[in-house]
């Protein structure tokens, strides 16, 4: 019975002490746009297939806010013609620390996603 107790003890431990990664942000990602399409267009039709609620906020800046079950993320998405950044700007309930620029791993998940998407939208 003690084994078993000390097993469970350092694997609580150790998933209580694990290093949540850095923020993930895209920088400058130059996309090839469609004829007919534009990088708006695709930014709005991937952020809402992905359920974010997007609003842009000035010309070539996207204001991007995504909620999940008591978590929620804030991004701004600033792009031109051809390329676009995910910028982080805040976030609830994702453990992040501003000191070691680090945030719950959903967060990466939900970035890459959006980007993802947004590539594929702007090249149909």
């Amino acid at each position: 019975m003690k084994k078993y107790l000390f097993i469970l003890s350092v694997c609580l431990f150790a998933a209580a002490c694990r290093s949540y990664p850095t923020v993930y942000e895209v920088k400058d990602c130059f996309v090839t746009v469609s004829e007919g399409q534009t990088l708006r267009q695709a930014i709005f039709q991937a952020g809402k297939g992905r359920r974010w609620v997007m609003y842009e906020k000035e010309p070539g800046l996207i204001q991007a806010r995504l909620k999940v079950r008591g978590h929620e993320v804030a991004v701004n998405i600033p792009y031109t013609q051809d390329s676009f950044s995910i910028e982080y700007v805040s976030s609830e309930n994702m453990n992040y620390n501003p000191e070691k620029n680090r945030i719950h791993p959903k967060y990466t998940q939900w970035v890459r996603n959006l980007e993802a998407d947004i590539t594929r939208f702007a090249q149909r």
